[in-house]
């Protein structure tokens, strides 16, 4: 019996992005028309009336709240914690409240910290004074309505954000996760630091556990253990996990990388610190969630074993994860500098495809032709494809943005916020003749502490809140000349930032939205906005300025071009879905259409995904800008899976579909997709890894949740708003293609006897899915052996190919 060859390989997960051009130059004033009021939009979605207070920054560490309601509090049976409480996730729920005692004093509730706080650092403990603690944020929950003259609970409970005034500017921490899956910390350097110091909250009851224990961060108070320094640095970036130098990685020998992202777990927080000063706890970053997709260590020693040839040589092995679970990870090995043995076995390097891991194999018989078939075994390196916007606003306003932010002239500036001369609302009031240090009229300036019988913080915020929001309110929002059908917009202040990014406006104030003026609130609906509207173009990033109340939007092209790329990318949807839409198509069909159309007619742009990735996926090239929007798929017929995902989803809204586009991973790798509501369910469709891209037809398609996650497809939260991810759950598999076409197999028997019949049948490729994941060994033996039935001499020219579960068997691949 001839011996099995296959070529076995792993088809790269596209990924994606996109932008423009057109016919005739359209003049700035021809661009932004002015358009509805702020209040009107208000009125259109009912939310005119919506109680609301703007956060108070940098307040005193004991500072106590005073709630004044117009009703009578005095009959009431209700507790004062009843009314409001303080909690340290923006969602307020239960879990999450700090211990701060409320008391109801005639017709008004206070709240102050009561002990350490929470997140409390030594320094803070020392001072022997109630604090509210070191947390980056909190957020006040009001339940009741304060301007009602009875006592009337809210429907929606009303979220005061605050935050305690810092030392030193807080840092903003992010981290990331490079090609080999190795994960670093990283944040933005801060003025007059002169060193940084980084905490881990980590379970110590389980020191000799492998496994990430979640803890109970921001949304349980921060229970859990205290954070505990175990590093200081002056750089602005860290991953020497392990405390060896060694950036968390294992290295035994130049051989061997035997493991990585060693010591991480819990969660991590960075301070500043400037002299004998040191800034409140960064925003926290938690490893738990990120475990099963960091890989550890080699759970086998391959380089103990002796093989007799290269024929023997495993196509992958298990990958244990931080989160203790295994996953096969695929083999590659290494040729170029292997040298051979006359006399002793040869060692044969080799890494894990996407890790940093590496170690050998030992084997006796191995020839130059061995070596150049080890070469052609093609396994393609994962790869980034979607470049996000870069957010630069501050997790927390730095410690000179006032707590009242009252001054009605403020400029729209960047730097108005570093500009305020105030450290508090406590500063005194500058001295009319103190011109030289008097703040120049066009910064914002604080409002002094009130004299005893003048209103409180909360009182003086309330009004300056009410003062904002109805000048706010009469500001008028761009119409863009592709009008309201494509603007995509579930509240009025999704149709304000809609509305002004597709007009590529740079400026928009917040000042009629102080529910979103925290980075949480705003970075969620930014997202939103920018994914759902496929004519949001060019948008590089944001940045929210806390002391104006401005959000500032960074594009790579001009408006004039913006809107003529848009002019293009509308006549030829319209021209598309007027082509492939047909009188008489149900729901299913028109999807069907639209998926069918972007695989017929555009194809993965290799160029725009390689210039990304010297980027180190934080920029491409200008020249493919387009790639990485609708402009791309839709009009070049390239791009990138951000712009297969834009279009899917504009052509759906002029097809009456329901569809959103969804941001997340596919292997660990950045990806975009789609998903589609069918029935009362939203189900995957990735119309990027099609047939032309990925050699598998309709991958992902009408798939459940279950199945997207056993192809390593899993979703992030960018995409939609938090609060309301779960709405677009999706259980069913009724519509999946691969189950009503019976191209599912569940073990590896089962795949046998349908592949030997389909190449009976004479298929040139025999596509299936298996429902859950396999070893590719087994796979390679169950494939040869239904090669073999049918015709040995197959076992020669076949070639093997996956993608997650899915399997691609060509049995004469030169002929197809």
């Amino acid at each position: 019996m001839k011996r099995l060859y296959f070529i076995l390989f792993a088809l790269t997960v596209l990924l994606a992005g996109c932008q423009s051009s057109n016919e005739e130059t359209i003049s700035t004033e021809d661009t932004v028309k002015e358009g509805s009021t702020i209040l009107s939009l208000k009125q259109k979605y009912g939310s005119e009336s919506n109680p609301s207070i703007m956060p108070m920054y940098n307040v005193a560490q004991d500072e106590e709240f005073k709630f004044t309601f117009k009703a009578d509090l005095k009959n009431s049976r209700l507790q004062a914690s009843d009314m409001i409480s303080v909690h340290t996730d923006i969602k307020a729920l239960e879990a999450s409240k700090v211990y701060a005692i409320p008391e109801i004093n005639d017709n008004s509730v206070s709240i102050k910290p009561l002990g350490w706080g929470v997140l409390s650092s030594n320094s803070m403990k020392n001072k022997n004074q109630s604090t509210w603690g070191g947390a980056p944020i909190y957020y006040i929950r009001i339940n009741y309505d304060l301007d009602a003259d009875q006592l009337t609970p809210l429907d929606k409970p009303m979220i005061i954000p605050f935050t305690v005034k810092s030392e030193v500017p807080v840092p903003h921490l992010k981290y990331e996760i490079d090609k080999n899956k190795r994960f670093k910390l990283t944040w933005d350097k801060v003025d007059g630091a002169t060193e940084y110091k980084i905490y881990n909250r980590a379970d110590r009851t389980v020191i000799f556990e492998t496994n990430n224990i979640p803890l109970q961060g921001a949304e349980k108070a921060y229970n859990g253990s205290n954070p505990l320094v175990i590093a200081t640095t002056t750089e602005t970036s860290f991953d020497d996990f392990n405390g060896d130098g060694k950036g968390g990685l294992g290295v035994i020998n130049e051989l061997m990388t035997s493991y990585q992202n060693h010591g991480m777990k819990g969660e991590y927080y960075v301070t500043a610190v400037s002299g004998d000063k040191e800034s409140n706890f960064s925003n926290g970053v938690a490893t738990a969630p990120l475990s099963d997709q960091l890989p550890m260590a080699l759970t086998e020693q391959l380089y103990m074993k002796k093989l007799k040839n290269v024929n023997e040589l495993p196509k992958a092995t298990n990958i244990e994860h931080i989160d203790g679970s295994l996953l096969q990870g695929r083999i590659v090995y290494d040729t170029a500098n292997v040298e051979i043995s006359d006399f002793n076995e040869t060692n044969i390097p080799f890494h894990i495809k996407g890790t940093a891991l590496t170690s050998y194999v030992r084997v006796e018989s191995v020839t130059t032709d061995d070596l150049a078939k080890l070469e052609n075994q093609t396994v393609a390196e994962s790869s980034n494809g979607l470049i996000e916007p870069k957010n630069d606003t501050p997790y927390v306003p730095a410690p000179d943005v006032p707590t009242v932010i009252n001054n009605s002239d403020a400029p729209v500036s960047d730097s108005a916020a570093e500009s305020s001369p105030a450290e508090s609302t406590n500063s005194a009031p500058a001295q009319e003749d103190e011109t030289e240090n008097a703040p120049s009229e066009d910064r914002n300036e604080p409002v002094s502490t009130p004299e005893p019988g003048e209103e409180n913080l909360v009182d003086e915020q309330k009004s300056n809140t009410q003062q904002k929001v109805e000048e706010g309110n009469q500001e008028t929002v761009p119409e863009p000349a592709a009008g309201d059908e494509l603007i995509n917009a579930d509240s009025a202040l999704e149709e304000v930032l809609a509305k002004n990014m597709i007009a590529a406006q740079d400026k928009i104030s917040l000042k009629a939205f102080p529910e979103a003026q925290n980075f949480t609130t705003l970075s969620d609906v930014v997202l939103k906005v920018m994914y759902q509207n496929p004519l949001v173009l060019g948008v590089e990033g944001f940045e929210y300025n806390y002391g104006t109340l401005t959000l500032s939007i960074h594009y790579n092209e001009s408006p004039e071009a913006i809107q003529k790329k848009q002019d293009e990318i509308i006549a030829k949807a319209n021209e598309v879905v007027a082509s492939i839409i047909k009188d008489g198509m149900n729901e299913d069909e028109k999807r069907k259409a639209i998926y069918d159309y972007l695989n017929d007619n555009a194809k993965y742009d290799d160029a725009a995904l390689e210039s990304a990735e010297q980027n180190n996926f934080k920029t491409t090239d200008p020249q493919y800008n387009d790639s990485f929007t609708t402009y791309g798929i839709l009009v070049k017929g390239v791009g990138v899976c951000a712009s297969y995902a834009s279009v899917y989803k504009l052509l759906s809204d002029l097809s009456g579909l329901e569809s959103i586009v969804v941001t997340g991973t596919s292997s660990g790798v950045p990806h975009a997709w789609n998903k589609v509501k069918i029935g009362s369910e939203w189900l995957h469709v990735d119309a990027t890894n099609n047939l032309t891209n990925s050699g598998i037809p309709y991958f992902l398609y009408n798939a459940n949740d279950e199945t997207a996650a056993s192809q390593e497809t899993v979703a992030d939260k960018d995409y939609w708003l938090d609060s309301e991810l779960t709405l677009f759950n999706g259980e069913s598999d009724a519509n999946d293609y691969y189950v009503q076409n019976d191209l599912e197999v569940a073990s590896l028997s089962e795949y046998k006897t349908k592949a030997e019949s389909e190449l009976r049948n004479g298929e040139k490729q025999v596509i299936l899915r298996f429902a859950s994941p396999v070893n590719s060994d087994e796979l390679m033996t169950a494939a040869g052996e239904a090669l073999a039935a049918v015709d040995e001499a197959l076992l020669n020219t076949a070639q093997l190919a996956t993608l997650g579960s899915y399997a691609i068997l060509e049995p004469n691949p030169e002929q197809n």
